[in-house]
């Protein structure tokens, strides 16, 4: 159905929208001294004081090392000027520089890593320097708030200069936050904001640090605040072209999509397949782009005719996967994913059915509402249990609030009982929270639902407000409020501390449900 041919003609389109990217130096004014607390976040602080100062009255010797901090989280290459204190160099400068967005990156840049992932995400390199004095631009691109210098192989003694920063991005300002705000809720804003410009590349990226790459999960939630913020619709709309341009074998929406060095197909990830309707409805609402609607409608009705083969009678079974069975939901092991990937198709047909009718597809828009009716009969019988008003899911009925927010999402639960559902986790101290802000962004727009934004406003400024206490400027891939070493993949080094999934409290904050 989708050729070669047709998917080369998206990635063209995408092509044509690539953004020139903007670029502004940043000084580096700070040094930074780490400063263990066991009382704090993940145990370390960073005391800061006058960079210039510091240089000024220091030259350095192998073994020798500093840290510097930027004056908030930015992405791009760093420079400096190295010379000598000899005028002269007898011998190549060999540095290695440890970037990083927390503390923990810089101050345990010898630690061994172990982690799930591969290690070379983490943010190092080793670089020779043949002549001096120099100017040093570092080829590559990174997203850090530390940076660390150490001296393995230096000449004698060195000298460092007009340490600064290049930052780059699609955007190169912050958007303004509402000066009537409470203090914690214009930092929360704040942070929220700098989170989505950091993740605004010629594409929306999941993280800048890492995986570099676009997901189809996370530009969902992108979108959101680009709405309130940025308005960067053309972004969007090059991001869905790359999703278009870059199928798996069987017309499949990849999970997410490599951009460089020329777009291709990444993982299957089958619960942001069923979101690829709800992404496209939303740009072309927001938007006015209907012409995209129609230009990709073949496309998305594909994607939940090809989730078919995870069904049996309206009932997500989860088998029949010739590739890899990932339904993602949440970073959580334990979860059980049925009830709430059945919620995820019944938001995909729904939003597949409201697409329909937009471009005036009467036929689709029934059979879509045919099969909105089927899944949520069978989700109501299968997996709410009305007598606790919570729903179940799995053979051992587990209760989660990821089950409880995707059946709000869905419809399936209306607002009376979404909130019954999701007051009624919150006194169970055995349900499974969310483990990502990716799933508590979802707890939030449950809520909204609802219709309490008071509990929601409430629970935003306690989870993004604990955050920013822990120091966050940007927000983070992967937070417990409970253990603040959690990590997916088993190092907390490697956790993304600006991720794009983590930035939507701008969205509920400026009410962008009503625009």
């Amino acid at each position: 159905m989708f050729n070669f041919e047709q998917q080369q003609q998206f990635i063209k389109k995408a092509n044509a929208l690539t953004p020139q990217l903007k670029r502004w130096v940043v000084p580096i004014e700070k040094l930074a001294t780490p400063v263990f607390d066991e009382n704090v976040w993940q145990n370390y602080t960073m005391k800061q004081s006058d960079l210039q100062e510091f240089l000024s009255t220091h030259s350095f010797a192998n073994g020798d090392s500093f840290i510097v901090a930027l004056p908030e989280t930015l992405v791009g290459q760093l420079a400096f000027r190295l010379s000598s204190l000899q005028g002269y160099a007898d011998s190549p400068s060999r540095l290695r520089i440890t970037l990083g967005e927390l503390p923990q990156e810089v101050v345990f840049a010898d630690k061994p890593y172990n982690g799930t992932l591969n290690g070379s995400w983490l943010q190092s390199e080793v670089i020779n320097i043949d002549d001096l004095p120099m100017d040093v631009v570092l080829p590559r691109r990174y997203c850090c708030k530390y940076i660390r210098f150490d001296m393995i192989g230096v000449p004698r003694r060195i000298n460092f200069d007009n340490i600064r920063f290049i930052a780059c991005g699609a955007e190169d300002y912050l958007a303004e936050v509402d000066k009537s705000l409470s203090p914690i809720l214009q930092e929360i804003d704040r942070a929220s904001i700098r989170t989505l410009r950091n993740c605004m590349q010629t594409c929306f990226e999941d993280g800048p640090k890492r995986d570099r790459r676009l997901w189809l999960g996370d530009l969902r939630l992108q979108a959101m605040v680009n709405k309130v913020t940025y308005k960067r619709f053309d972004l969007v709309k090059r991001s869905l072209y790359l999703l278009a341009g870059a199928l798996q074998n069987d017309g499949e929406v990849s999970g997410c999509v490599m951009e460089r060095p020329y777009p291709r197909k990444g993982c299957h990830t089958h619960d942001y397949t069923m979101l690829f309707s709800l992404v496209l409805y939303e740009y072309c609402r927001d938007s006015g782009d209907w012409a995209l609607g129609e230009e990709l409608f073949d496309l998305a009705c594909h994607q939940m005719q090809l989730m078919e083969r995870f069904f049996e009678k309206g009932l997500f079974i989860g088998e029949n996967d010739p590739y890899k069975d990932w339904f993602f939901v949440d970073h959580d092991l334990e979860l059980d994913r049925q009830a709430a990937v059945q919620a995820q198709a019944i938001v995909g047909y729904n939003y597949l059915a409201k697409l329909s009718e937009k471009l005036e597809k009467s036929e689709k828009a029934s059979a879509f509402r045919e099969k909105v009716e089927l899944l949520s009969k069978v989700a109501r019988d299968k997996f709410y249990d009305s007598q606790t008003g919570v729903v179940v899911s799995g053979e051992k009925l587990q209760i989660s609030y990821a089950s409880q927010i995707w059946m709000i999402l869905a419809g399936v639960l209306n607002p009376e009982e979404g909130k019954r559902a999701l007051l009624a986790v919150e006194k169970n101290q055995s349900a499974l929270k969310p483990s990502s802000p990716y799933m508590f962004h979802y707890l939030l727009e449950a809520w909204q639902i609802c219709g309490d934004e008071e509990h929601l406003m409430e629970l935003l400024e306690e989870y993004y407000g604990s955050m920013v206490k822990h120091g966050a400027d940007t927000f983070w891939e992967a937070y417990r409020p409970e253990d603040p070493f959690f990590s997916p993949y088993n190092d907390v080094r490697m956790n993304s501390a600006c991720h794009a999934w983590s930035g939507t409290a701008s969205y509920f904050i400026r009410k962008g449900y009503l625009q």
